[in-house]
């Protein structure tokens, strides 16, 4: 999937993931992508401080969904905005999230 990187469609977009996963409580769903959001304040480093309200919405969002972060292997960040001769901004955007149906299913 692909999150909206300007925030405007983001609400709609996770209650449309939420009813899904919510009327089809035991199908294994696996979510993928660049989700356009961080779930924790150490995964955005720049000159603006992250959004701790969409933070917390996010993660609401994905523990209502029963999904669990399958980890990372790689860089810190997966997303910059290459404005390397200012000072640039770094954030943690892409992600694994599956829930414990999908896990159970794919060990």
């Amino acid at each position: 999937m692909y999150g909206d990187p300007h925030h405007l469609n983001t609400t709609s977009i996770w209650q449309e993931i939420e009813a899904f996963v919510l009327m089809n409580p035991n199908l294994p769903t696996f979510c993928m992508g660049d989700l356009n959001n961080i779930m924790h304040l150490n995964e955005k480093s720049g000159p603006n401080p992250a959004n701790a309200a969409r933070i917390r919405n996010f993660c609401c969002l994905v523990k209502n969904c029963g999904f669990f972060d399958l980890g990372y292997s790689g860089p810190a960040y997966t997303w910059t905005n290459k404005r390397f001769s200012t000072n640039p901004t770094y954030q943690r955007l892409d992600r694994c999230l599956a829930n414990a149906e999908w896990c159970t299913a794919f060990p």
